[in-house]
Order: structure tokens, then C-alpha cells, then sequence
């Protein structure tokens, strides 16, 4: 019987090798791994398997299940960062690997350190890169984040995210001319960058440009009018402007999304006007 059992196993396992892009010969090759109680060995198989392709999204489904039996030694973390070191490249291996630290709640100083020897390795992986630049950015290291964004315009010159990420460093820096160029190039690479027009909104209200920031403002809201957060802003900077009618019509946009925050805002027009606001 073991012998049959052996046999079946080596035959699941080869109709994968042949398509690992098939569910139901996964399905199959699962089902016999759990009647004959192989759980390491499939394990052991999906690893093969990812190792050869690393993008197959059956063979990480199975490895991301295994992981959460907290009975079991497999690490999917580490297994994921050498995938990783494997293929830099890949975008599906880095997804994972994100889910790995998301899993394990890792701090991002450990992360930060595995993308810097990733591109110590492989000078100029744009993965790598880019994921250092969302953890400078979440830890507020924002000369770091600098630095790294140059790396990546060098890569990827054009790529809107990495201009806005360059902007928002500089503007947490108070580079306001450096950040308004750097959105502004963002957002000629994707003229429906809401975030960057939001923010670029908040670097001109940050230096009483108001005309520019209502301006950037609406930009954001005709491209999405159901967000409140720039109907929020455009409010306040009719309130510098002296312009209480139009703050007063920002208000009412704001309420039917942030009931709190219209309150607020009104007790705010109402102090700086001195007028009932209904």
C-alpha cells in the first residue's frame, strides 16, 4: 500500500511540474498529500515549485495556509526573503513578502535592512527601492526618503508615485519650491494624481498662496468629489481669503461626509466671521 501511495504522490507531483499553472492538478496533489498525512513534504514541494516559478499563485496560496497553523515550524518569512534574493525582479515575490512582514508584524527597521542588501546586490532594483522609499516614508525619515527617490528617478525617471513620494519629503522638509516642482511634475506624468493635487494644494495654503491652493483643491475634487479631505481644505482657504459664502458651501459638501469635522469647521466660521451660520 505504501508503495501505491508513493507511486500516486510522484504522479500528482509530475502533472504539476508539467502545468503548475493547473488548479486541479494541485488540487489533486493536495488531496492525496493530506489522506497520506505529507503535510511537510507538500510544503517542502510548494517551495520547489515557487523556487522554479516564483510568481505561481497556487503554490503561495497552499505556502500562506501552512502559515497559519501556529503549529508548524515553516517560516514563511524567511522562505519569501529568499525567493526574494532569487528573483529581486519579481514583482509577485515582493507582494509576498510584504504579506509575510504584514503577517508577522514586523518592524520596518528589519525590512529597511533587507532591501539594503538587496541593493547592494542588484545596484538600482527598482523593487527593492521602492519598497525602501514606503518604509523612509511611514518611519518619517524623509532625507533618506530623498536620497532613495533620486535613485529611483535614475531607474524610472518617470514614475508619478516616486515624484509626489520626492514632493512630500520636501515639503515635510519646508522645500516648498522643491516640493510644488516636484508635485507638479507628478502630476504631468498623471494629471489624475488626486493626492498630489491635494498636496500640492497644501504646500501653496502653507505659504498663503490661496488663489493657487483653491485652485489645486478643485482640481482634486473634480476628480473625485466624494473624498472630503480637499473640500475640508478648500474651506479653510476661503476662510483666509475672507470669502465666508464659499467656505460656508465648502462646509455643506464636508457634512454629508464628516459630520464632526463640518461642526468644526463651522464653530471656525463663525468665530472668524461673527456671523450665525445655519
Amino acid at each position: 500500500m505504501q508503495q501505491i501511495a508513493n507511486w500516486l504522490l510522484r504522479r500528482r507531483q509530475q502533472a504539476v511540474r508539467l502545468n503548475p499553472d493547473a488548479p486541479k492538478a494541485w488540487s489533486q496533489l493536495y488531496a492525496t498529500c493530506t489522506q497520506e498525512q505529507r503535510t511537510a513534504g507538500f510544503v517542502q514541494f510548494c517551495e520547489e515549485i515557487i523556487k522554479a516559478h516564483p510568481g505561481n499563485r497556487h503554490a503561495w496560496t497552499f505556502l500562506h495556509l501552512n502559515a497559519q497553523d501556529e503549529s508548524n515550524p515553516f517560516d514563511l518569512l524567511a522562505f519569501t526573503k529568499e525567493i526574494v534574493e532569487l528573483h529581486p525582479d519579481n514583482e509577485s515575490a515582493w507582494a509576498h513578502l510584504d504579506a509575510a512582514y504584514e503577517r508577522r508584524e514586523e518592524d520596518d527597521s528589519d525590512l529597511i535592512g533587507f532591501c539594503r542588501e538587496i541593493t547592494k546586490q542588484h545596484t538600482g532594483n527598482r523593487l527593492a527601492l521602492t519598497h525602501l522609499a514606503q518604509a523612509y516614508k511611514k518611519q518619517g525619515k524623509y532625507t533618506e526618503l530623498i536620497s532613495v527617490c533620486f535613485q529611483l528617478l535614475t531607474v524610472k525617471p518617470d514614475d508619478a508615485q516616486t515624484w509626489c513620494n520626492l514632493a512630500d519629503a520636501y515639503a515635510a522638509r519646508c522645500k516648498y519650491d522643491d516640493a510644488i516642482s516636484a508635485y507638479e511634475k507628478a502630476i504631468s506624468l498623471k494629471p489624475n494624481f488626486v493626492v498630489a493635487w491635494n498636496n500640492l494644494g497644501n504646500v501653496h495654503h502653507l505659504q498663503a498662496q490661496y488663489d493657487q491652493a483653491v485652485h489645486a483643491y478643485q482640481k482634486a475634487i473634480a476628480l473625485n468629489s466624494a473624498d472630503a479631505t480637499p473640500w475640508v481644505w478648500l474651506c479653510l482657504a476661503y476662510v483666509e481669503m475672507g470669502k465666508p459664502k464659499e467656505a460656508r458651501e465648502a462646509v455643506e459638501k464636508v457634512e454629508k461626509r464628516l459630520p464632526l469635522v463640518a461642526s468644526m469647521l463651522t464653530e471656525e466660521l463663525a468665530e472668524k466671521f461673527s456671523t450665525a451660520v445655519r
